[in-house]
C-alpha cells in the first residue's frame, strides 16, 4: 500500500522492491556477505586483544583498515561512476574473498602475529574505498525513485537484522569451535555474493555513458597524463558540488564532526567492556554487537512506519542528543543487560539517520555524479574514523568510563550549539 511522506513524493511499501529481479539479487548477495562480515568483526578485534591485550593495538589496528578506506573513498566514487557500479562492487568482493582466505589459512596454521592483522586490514580497507561508494550509487539505478525509500529501508533494516543475530552467532562460533572458523565463513559469504552479483543489471547501469561528460569519454582514448588529469577533474567536480549545496555541505560537516567522537569510543569502548568490565568475553561482544544490530533494525524501520518524520535537519538533532545522552550512560553500566539496552538506543537513532539522510541525497543528486557525493557521505563518517580510533585507543588505556563521558559531553555541546543555528535546523 502506498503512502504519503513529508516530502510529498509516493512512497511504496518496503517490500514492494523485492519485485525487481536485479535487487532481489543485490539483496541476497550483500546480506548474505554482511553475515560473513559480522563473524569478522568479532573476530578481529577479539584476536588482536588476545594477542596484545592493548587498546592501542586494537585502535591502531582499526586505523589500518579505516586509513586506505577513507583515502580512497572519493577516487571510489569516481570509479564508480565511470564505470558500472556492479562492476566494482564484482571485483572488490572477489579480492576480498581472496584475503579472507589467506587470513584464515594463517590463523589456522597459528603463525598469526599483530603485524599480519595490520596487513590484511589495510588490504581490506583499501577494497573498501572503492566498495563502498558503488553499493550506496548502485540502488538508484535498479529501482524507479518511488522506490528508493522502501530500498533503502529494506537494506537497512535487514543489515540490522543481521548485525542483530551475526555478532552472537559469531561470538559463539568463536567460543565453541575456532576464531579460524569465523574468518573462513567470512571468505565462503564473498564469494557467493560475487557470484550473484554476476545476475545483476541496472537500467541506469546500461546506458551510463550517456550521463557522463564529453571529457569523461574523450579520456578513453587520451594518454596516461591526460587519464588522470580527468580522474582528478571528476573528484573536483564532485567536491565542488558538495560544496556549493549548503545543506547537503552543512549535513556532511555535521556528521563528520559528529563521527569523529562516537566511532571510536563506540567501537573500541563496548570491545573494552566485553573484555575488561563484563564476564563472558567473546560471547558478551557479540551479545552487545547484536543489541547494536536490533536497534538498529528498528531504527531502519522507522521512516516507513512513521507518517510525518521532522526535516533533517531537526532529526539529526534529536538523534544527536539522544545518543550522546546514552553514551554518558554507557560509561557507568555494571552488566551486558544494561550496557545491551543502551547499545540498542544508540542504534535506533543511527538506523533511523541513515535511512532518512541516504535517500535524503539519492533523491536530490543527479544520477551522473551520484557516486562521488556518497563517497563524500561516506568520508564524512569513514575518513574521520582514523582520528576517532586513536583518540579512543588512547583513551580506553587511560580510562573507559572518561573515554565514554568525555565524548557524550562533546556531543551534547555540539548538538546544543547547532540547535541554536537556524541553517540546521531548516534542513528539510
Amino acid at each position: 500500500m502506498a503512502r504519503s511522506n513529508p516530502s510529498g513524493d509516493k512512497q511504496e511499501a518496503f517490500w514492494q522492491p523485492l519485485r525487481v529481479r536485479s535487487f532481489l539479487f543485490l539483496f541476497i548477495g550483500e546480506n548474505i556477505s554482511l553475515l560473513g562480515n559480522q563473524f569478522y568483526l568479532v573476530a578481529l578485534p577479539w584476536l588482536t586483544l588476545q594477542l596484545t591485550n592493548s587498546g592501542v593495538s586494537l585502535g591502531t589496528v582499526l586505523m589500518a583498515a579505516a586509513i586506505p578506506r577513507a583515502t580512497l573513498l572519493l577516487l571510489g566514487g569516481i570509479v564508480s561512476d565511470r564505470l558500472k557500479p556492479r562492476l566494482v562492487m564484482i571485483t572488490s568482493n572477489a579480492l576480498r574473498a581472496v584475503v579472507a582466505i589467506l587470513l584464515t589459512v594463517i590463523v589456522a596454521l597459528q603463525a598469526i602475529q599483530l603485524w599480519h592483522l595490520y596487513v590484511f586490514s589495510v588490504c581490506f580497507g583499501i577494497v573498501d574505498g572503492f566498495f563502498i561508494p558503488a553499493s550506496k550509487a548502485i540502488v538508484p539505478s535498479l529501482v524507479k525513485k518511488e522506490l528508493l525509500v522502501a530500498s533503502n529501508t529494506l537494506i537497512q533494516g535487514t543489515n540490522q537484522l543481521i548485525l542483530t543475530l551475526g555478532p552472537v552467532v559469531g561470538g559463539l562460533l568463536i567460543a565453541t569451535i575456532s576464531i579460524e572458523s569465523a574468518f573462513a565463513i567470512d571468505a565462503v559469504t564473498f564469494i557467493f555474493t560475487t557470484i550473484l552479483l554476476l545476475f545483476v543489471k541496472g537500467s541506469i547501469d546500461g546506458n551510463i555513458e550517456t550521463l557522463q561528460t564529453v571529457d569523461d569519454l574523450n579520456s578513453k582514448n587520451s594518454n596516461l597524463s591526460s587519464k588522470i588529469w580527468n580522474l582528478m577533474a571528476g573528484i573536483r567536480e564532485g567536491i565542488n558540488y558538495g560544496w556549493h549545496n549548503l545543506a547537503l555541505r552543512t549535513v556532511l560537516l555535521v556528521v563528520m564532526v559528529y563521527n569523529l567522537v562516537f566511532i571510536g569510543p563506540l567501537q573500541i569502548g563496548v570491545t573494552s567492556l566485553a573484555h575488561s568490565r563484563f564476564s563472558g568475553g567473546a560471547v558478551a561482544l557479540g551479545i552487545m554487537n547484536s543489541a547494536w544490530g536490533g536497534g538498529g533494525l528498528l531504527g531502519a524501520l522507522a521512516p516507513s512506519l512513521f507518517r510525518n518524520i521532522p526535516r533533517l535537519g531537526i532529526l539529526m538533532l534529536i538523534l544527536g542528543t539522544i545518543q550522546g545522552t546514552s553514551l554518558m550512560f554507557l560509561g557507568f553500566v555494571p552488566n551486558v543487560a544494561l550496557a545491551s539496552l543502551t547499545i540498542v538506543v544508540l542504534g535506533f537513532c543511527s538506523g533511523f539517520f541513515i535511512v532518512t539522510e541516504i535517500t535524503w541525497i539519492q533523491k536530490r543528486t543527479p544520477p551522473a555524479i551520484l557516486g562521488r557525493v556518497i563517497s563524500l557521505r561516506m568520508l564524512s563518517s569513514f575518513g574521520i574514523a582514523p582520528f576517532s580510533f586513536a583518540l579512543a585507543g588512547l583513551l580506553v588505556d587511560f580510562n573507559l568510563t572518561i573515554l565514554f563521558s568525555l565524548t557524550s559531553c562533546i556531543i551534547l555541546i555540539l548538538m546544543a550549539w547547532l540547535a541554536a543555528n537556524p541553517s540546521v535546523r531548516a534542513i528539510k
